[in-house]
């Protein structure tokens, strides 16, 4: 259980959760908000840059009286400050979500599971004062490639880190399976298939949470909740379909 499902040391605590568990989402956030401030800056730019050239165009056009291609030159001229909106757009909504205080985004965590700023706050105590595990499902390396962090689990709560930042009673919990997803890429001429097996819970209000692992670790979480939670469904520890699961939401 020490490998996958380790307690957390004081010293870890301090490490990742310092100013608590809220703060930590909101600054790991924050560095995710940077890289695509940069990308749709990239795209901002290049849209601007792309509208300016098609105006000097446009007016070229009709200096030279090539009229007919005037309007070629408005629609190239509309495709790029369409890019130029929307890059804009994603900067300014990036900015306003790293701008939520700590408050915002426990009530936002808390409005995602289902439960109320009370329980998020109990949680975070439980985190901060009360011996608790990580939920570490993938190697280092993996992890870090896939951009994916520890999870946590406290007497009463789990916490996978998962995208929508969804924090799960353990009571509460109707279903923690390991389900094998399929990831599709199409690139002419290869067609290829990538398996990946995950773990994926359901709460209450039919609200999901997944996270990437390998059978061992997967085998070993569900084991923890089922032992936590006897009336759990767990496919007896069978791996199912994406599909599968989706039935029992």
């Amino acid at each position: 259980m020490e490998k996958y499902l380790p307690v957390m040391s004081g010293d870890y605590k301090k490490k990742h959760y310092a100013d608590g568990v809220f703060a930590s989402i909101k600054k790991k956030t924050a560095k995710i908000s940077f890289g695509i401030d940069i990308f749709f800056g990239i795209v901002f730019l290049g849209g601007a840059y792309g509208a300016y050239w098609a105006s000097g165009r446009i007016e070229q056009y009709r200096l030279e009286g090539q009229d007919d291609m005037i309007s070629a030159g408005y629609v190239i001229l509309g495709v790029f400050a369409v890019l130029a909106v929307i890059g804009l757009a994603c900067i300014v909504i990036t900015i306003v979500r790293h701008a939520r205080g700590t408050k915002k985004w426990k009530e936002k965590c808390a409005k995602n599971s289902g439960y109320t700023v009370s329980d998020m706050d109990e949680f975070e105590r439980q985190t901060m004062n009360m011996e608790c595990r990580a939920v570490k499902l993938l190697g280092t390396a993996q992890a870090l490639a896939n951009g994916q962090s520890d999870g946590i689990l406290t007497r009463d709560y789990i916490y996978l880190a998962d995208a929508h930042h969804s924090v799960f009673k353990i009571a509460d919990l109707k279903a923690a399976c390991l389900v094998r997803q399929t990831l599709k890429v199409d690139s002419m001429p290869v067609h290829k298939e990538h398996n990946f097996l995950t773990v994926m819970l359901l709460g209450r209000n039919r609200i999901c949470a997944i996270a990437e692992c390998t059978e061992e670790s997967g085998r070993e979480l569900i084991s923890y909740l089922k032992e936590k939670n006897p009336r759990v469904y767990t496919a007896d520890g069978n791996v199912i379909s994406d599909e599968d699961f989706e039935r029992l939401v």
